[in-house]
């Protein structure tokens, strides 16, 4: 790979990336690589609020999947490089390599993103700028993104985690946070879960954006004793975010 396509930040585990446990949470993990992915789009000239201010449009996340050989650990300081794969006209996908606190590769991600217009909501061609397209490396990581995640269609016996949206979920873009959905899968799951086992991988699709006010249904399924399904739900049924966790036993 081109070494000056790639953009390698340094990540320190805070005590608040902990959870009761002290085991590194993947809400921490999952806004640690999107805060990453911002940090380099505005490196190379193309960051969000570059595009906010200039057009009135910005970047949407619309999946993203990350596999890990090795959670991070209390104190340690992470080394993470990231890149963008590939550009077409209106998807880009953006990928992450996570290097411990020794050297060793613990963890990879991938992500699809989108420009939308913030007005219209509608999405944008991505050529807008040539600055992305000049930084397409087409180099993959082991990851992939997510595929169709089907998630069975609850029932009066379905757990369900009721959120409504308020202030501190809304982010620059004037919806609902990527990294909120996570949250609230997870508050949805028995904690006890949560602490007997690690993340793996982590898939997750954004299908429709979810607004101040709102008020959405969160709900989960085990489908054996490595998987687990999710899905956040608007008050009409339709589907907002789908998920699905792979575990492994600590």
């Amino acid at each position: 790979m081109n070494d000056s396509k790639i953009n390698t930040y340094t990540y320190q585990v805070m005590p608040q990336d902990l959870d009761g446990k002290r085991h590194f949470r993947a809400v921490s993990l999952e806004m640690m690589l999107l805060n990453i992915a911002g940090k380099a789009a505005a490196d190379r000239n193309f960051g969000a609020f570059k595009l906010i201010d200039n057009g009135g449009i910005s970047w949407v996340l619309l999946k993203f999947a990350v596999e890990m050989s090795k959670m991070p650990s209390e104190d340690e300081t992470l080394s993470i490089s990231t890149w963008v794969e590939k550009v077409g006209s209106l998807l880009t996908t953006r990928n992450f390599e996570i290097h411990g606190q020794t050297g060793e590769i613990i963890g990879c991600a991938t992500s699809e993103w989108a420009i939308i217009d913030l007005e219209t909501r509608r999405p944008m061609n991505i050529s807008v700028d040539n600055a992305i397209a000049d930084c397409a490396t087409g180099v993959k990581v082991p990851a992939s993104l997510p595929g169709r995640l089907t998630v069975p269609e609850p029932d009066q016996n379905t757990p369900r985690h009721t959120v409504k949206v308020s202030y501190s979920d809304i982010d620059f873009n004037g919806h609902t946070n990527s990294m909120q959905y996570l949250q609230w899968m997870l508050d949805a799951y028995p904690i006890e879960k949560i602490y007997d086992r690690k993340i793996s991988r982590l898939e997750i699709i954004y299908v429709k954006e979810v607004l101040y006010g709102e008020t959405v249904d969160v709900y989960y399924k085990d489908c054996d004793d490595d998987i687990t399904l999710f899905a956040v739900k608007a008050a009409d049924g339709s589907d907002c975010v789908r998920a699905k966790i792979t575990w492994k036993q600590l």
